[in-house]
């Protein structure tokens, strides 16, 4: 079957080319788009039959004009009529205007301007349900609306590769973090997510609002007020969020500062802008205290109102590991060598942090019943349902409070000495430190230790695993003596 072309149509309606494509997108004559912006059209819709002729030929077109006017004169002095009122010269509209429900008005009047034969995907309020109000604003504004339109497009495009480097830079399997490793810098998962947090969450954001394009507009004077951006409060739907504290800030000022200094090794900048940046004064604070020896005999041999968080008590200030440990422990996170058990942490703060601790008999058993009772499985975590964040800082408030009874310690006691749940972790140090093992003491607890040490107390080889062994069967002793009752 041949189509005609809309230069056809003009011919056989004898109207101009504008008139044909008015009617086109008007709806009124369906069409086929093809490449480069050309309509065809279907003989079919215009006529029942078309002969086979080649429908280039003028005589042709001539024939099909009388066919039409002696089949459908209505119809064609219809068509004539409205190419009538359309010039030659005629300008297609560049926009059109289409009602939205509006509450106090009825309705809004909302704009869609066409640009170089395309609507675009936006739409702007008119701020009127007067339909001739708003046309004039929308031929008024148009030039207004666009330019910030395409200047915003420019933006977001010229973002590129300042974007895509902070964006990827702390994601998991980075590129960027494995040229740091290899440069001796590790880093570990649980501050490898917290620092692509940061950076996605409250850096990128930042750095859109004030349109910033690349790394050359981050200076030193851009990161002061960043500073001060997170010190101040600012208001949410949920209320006043609080500013961050200084501390936290240095921390996150050194995320960005590794990035750049990557980037100063790389060639992509100059200078590393975070180096000139005066550095927030961090307050006194108190320092976190922590249970004398003596205070917990025996109070993990008593009844306690609350399961959770007697085990809760129970694991740190038996085993010193972090709360973040605590949360990630799974039932397959308890292993034994040579029947003696251990919490295998595979995730840790730091690259440090994965180790093994000594966990007692003692402790062990009341972990089993915990987990029989809440039919927990194989890979379950044991603390904390899966895909919630963390456990509630609540609950660790009520499980040191809990604690607390049984040392009679009032709340204002425990303020005064700052006294939290974290604690456990110091006691856990403070109390194999009184016992003299503060050898092995870096090792279980997690911290930065010298290559001989985690050479020397490495389970997976002989010599190592027959140190850990000891090591661990004196933890317990100092736990018999100072904790558990007999």
């Amino acid at each position: 079957m041949q189509l005609l072309t809309q230069n056809d149509l003009t011919k056989i309606f004898n109207v101009s080319l504008k008139a044909v494509t008015e009617l086109v997108n008007s709806g009124r004559l369906p069409y086929e788009r093809i490449e480069g912006g050309s309509y065809l059209f279907c003989t079919d819709t215009l006529i029942r039959y078309i002969a086979t002729n080649d429908m280039q030929n003028e005589k042709r077109i001539e024939q099909l004009k009388r066919d039409l006017w002696e089949t459908n004169p209505s119809a064609m002095k219809a068509i004539r009529e409205f190419g009538s009122h359309i010039p030659e010269e005629y300008t297609p509209k560049t926009y059109y205007l289409h009602k939205i429900t509006h509450k106090k008005l009825g309705h809004v009047w909302y704009v869609r301007y066409i640009e170089n034969g395309v609507v675009l995907p936006s739409h702007w309020t008119t701020g009127t349900n007067d339909k001739e109000a708003a046309e004039k604003w929308a031929v008024e504004n148009r030039e207004r609306i666009l330019n910030n339109y395409f200047s915003r497009k420019i933006v977001k495009k010229s973002y590129g590769e300042l974007y895509d480097i902070l964006r990827k830079y702390y994601s998991k399997d980075s590129k960027y973090l494995e040229v740091d490793f290899n440069r001796g810098k590790s880093l570990g998962e649980t501050s490898r997510n917290a620092y692509h947090n940061f950076i996605t969450k409250q850096f990128i954001p930042y750095l859109k609002k004030h349109a910033i394009r690349n790394f050359e507009e981050i200076d030193t004077p851009f990161l002061a007020r960043f500073q001060n951006y997170l010190l101040a409060g600012r208001k949410t739907k949920k209320g006043i969020t609080p500013g961050v504290k200084p501390q936290t800030i240095k921390i996150y000022l050194l995320t960005i500062s590794n990035i750049f200094n990557h980037l100063l090794i790389s060639g992509h900048v100059k200078t590393n802008p975070c180096k000139s940046l005066i550095k927030l004064k961090i307050k006194n604070e108190q320092i976190r205290g922590c249970y004398e020896i003596t205070k917990l005999k025996g109070v993990f041999n008593k009844a306690w109102d609350s399961q959770l968080y007697y085990l809760l008590c129970l694991v740190i200030y038996t085993t010193g590991i972090r709360n973040s440990e605590i949360e990630r422990m799974r039932v397959n996170s308890i292993i034994s060598i040579d029947n003696i058990n251990f919490i295998n942490i595979t995730e840790s703060k730091t690259k440090n942090g994965i180790r093994i601790v000594p966990l007692h008999d003692f402790v062990l058993q009341k972990l089993s019943a915990y987990i029989r009772k809440t039919k927990k499985k194989h890979n379950d975590l044991i603390f904390k349902k899966e895909n919630t964040v963390k456990i509630l800082s609540k609950t660790y408030e009520n499980a040191n409070a809990e604690l607390a009874k049984f040392t009679k310690y009032t709340k204002e006691m425990l303020e005064k000495e700052n006294i939290t749940f974290y604690s456990g972790r110091h006691f856990w140090k403070t109390l194999m430190d009184s016992e003299m093992l503060g050898d092995i003491e870096e090792y279980f607890m997690g911290h930065k230790v010298s290559r001989n040490v985690s050479k020397r107390y490495n389970h997976k080889d002989k010599q190592g695993k027959k140190k850990l062994l000891e090591r661990a069967r004196k933890v317990f002793s100092i736990l018999d003596k100072h904790i558990f009752t007999k």
